[in-house]
């Protein structure tokens, strides 16, 4: 058997370790609790096995001598004992023994070493990210709920109110009005004559399972000095039957405030140009081109009528207040980032076992 290529082993001092470890990339701070250092350099990476025994025995020899006698007798030279105050570090071509009763923070740093590897410092950066975006998703869910009860409130009581004059709240030309998204599920008042020739559908409807379309009005409203329009959505009636004609002379309406519509994420969308007899989205700004004075913030959901609309027309249903699913979907994404860290955490111990 080849005898190993290992050098005698030389006890160094704090400012000679740090010179002869730099080579091999060990930080110099960590030498800052030990009391003393071991070197012993190897030709052949295969001889670290011999080398560390033999550092590691260097080391332990040097800390008995330095004990006096009532110390030796007070600690069992056992091998759990000294790996306390001696640690090896095991590099391609040298064996570092440190002395020091801090000697384990150093053994620390080499067992967990390996979470500086590229590899491991990318799956760092994911579980982190991962983590991050889970949490920030939970607290968004969060403030959805929280938003859905404000707004159940002001719905309730906005749909629960007596109604208002709605030509008050519009307010003259050049006065005070309210804020269209003030007036939003208010229950209103107003008489006026429906202009029946610029009727129209909202296709696409649906209420309590069944499919159909609302019926759209123009309401030209009585004692109005500029002549205001205000479109009025009729009801709901089912896909097979035919719309009726509005009630003709004046009218007096009980009617739901809702704002303009938008075209939702992959909805089709209406024509920019021509005259409409169906739309998607109740847009107002769009129907204003076809219809005269039409104003564009708001239209009306009929509640009562006097006269009456055609039976077939049913009444547009209440807003459903249901705080949904949000909260729900706090606890999933919190509970999500856990297991990720909990993930890292089984990984990394997975690790440490296997070696």
């Amino acid at each position: 058997m080849a005898t190993p290529s290992i050098a005698q082993p030389k006890l160094l001092d704090r400012k000679s370790a740090a010179a002869a470890l730099l080579p091999e990339r060990i930080v110099s701070s960590r030498l800052t609790h030990c009391s003393a250092v071991v070197h012993c350099s190897v030709v052949k990476p295969s001889d670290c096995k011999s080398a560390f025994w033999c550092a590691t025995i260097f080391a332990s020899v040097l800390m008995r001598r330095s004990m006096n006698a009532t110390q030796r007798a007070q600690k069992a030279q056992s091998p759990s004992q000294i790996k306390k105050s001696v640690v090896c570090l095991v590099t391609d071509r040298t064996i570092v023994a440190l002395i020091g009763q801090d000697a384990h923070r150093y053994d620390d740093f080499v067992k967990y070493r390996f979470l500086l590897r590229p590899s491991w410092i990318a799956l760092h950066v994911t579980v982190v990210a991962a983590i991050t975006l889970m949490f920030n998703l939970g607290l968004w869910q969060y403030n959805r709920y929280h938003e859905r009860i404000d707004f159940n409130e002001i719905v309730s009581a906005r749909i629960n109110a007596q109604p208002k004059n709605l030509t008050e709240l519009l307010g003259e030309p050049g006065g005070d009005k309210a804020k269209a998204s003030d007036l939003e599920w208010l229950n209103v008042s107003v008489s006026g004559t429906y202009l029946d020739k610029q009727s129209l559908l909202a296709v696409n409807r649906s209420q309590e399972g069944i499919s159909g379309v609302d019926p759209l009005t123009p309401l030209l409203i009585d004692g109005d000095s500029t002549k205001q329009v205000v479109l009025v959505n009729r009801g709901f009636i089912s896909q097979k039957t035919d719309s009726p004609k509005a009630p003709t002379g004046t009218v007096k309406i009980i009617a739901r405030v809702r704002l303009s519509e938008s075209r939702r994420f992959g909805e089709l969308s209406d024509p920019a140009t021509g005259v409409l007899d169906e739309i998607i989205n109740i847009d107002l700004p769009r129907l204003s081109k076809q219809i005269e004075n039409l104003n564009t913030e708001i239209y009306l959901e009929v509640l009562d009528s006097q006269p009456q609309d055609s039976s077939v027309i049913a009444r547009i249903a209440d807003p459903v207040l249901s705080t949904g699913s949000h909260l729900s979907y706090t606890a999933q994404w919190f509970i999500f980032s856990v297991f990720v860290a909990a993930g890292w955490v089984v990984v990394v111990r997975r690790k440490l076992k296997s070696g």
